[in-house]
């Protein structure tokens, strides 16, 4: 089986999709090599990820790890989010295929730049 039924669930019915207003931070990574974009928007209460709504366009894996991801770390401090590694996001589809490994990179990069614009700190680059 190449997707995980978790990763099929997540592509099909995807949570947290969509636009947000008035987020408190913003993130948004591309990845060079396909052009797969993730961008998230957040909004925190007392430095703690209160919601969470994304935009993803590209593969099936990145929409469903940009799902995936916004239910992981709902509820997490932000603080944490900075740090979230793409191992984190796709352990939370049950694994990728290695030429969509990407899928979680992205994701991972555009969420810990959502988490530290929401701290006031710098947007993360590449």
């Amino acid at each position: 089986m190449r997707y995980s039924p978790t990763l099929i669930d997540h592509f099909l019915n995807p949570r947290n999709a969509g636009l947000m207003r008035d987020p408190d931070g913003v993130g948004e990574e591309q990845d060079a090599g396909c052009g797969d974009l993730a961008r998230f928007f957040l909004k925190s209460a007392r430095g703690v990820v209160s919601d969470v709504r994304f935009q993803a366009y590209g593969c099936g894996p990145t929409i469903a790890a940009a799902s995936a991801a916004s239910e992981l770390i709902t509820g997490r401090a932000l603080g944490d989010v900075t740090h979230l590694e793409a191992t984190e996001v796709e352990r939370a589809v049950d694994g990728l295929p290695e030429d969509r490994k990407h899928a979680a990179d992205v994701v991972a990069r555009a969420l810990r730049a959502a988490a530290r614009a929401c701290l006031g700190g710098a947007p993360e680059g590449g």
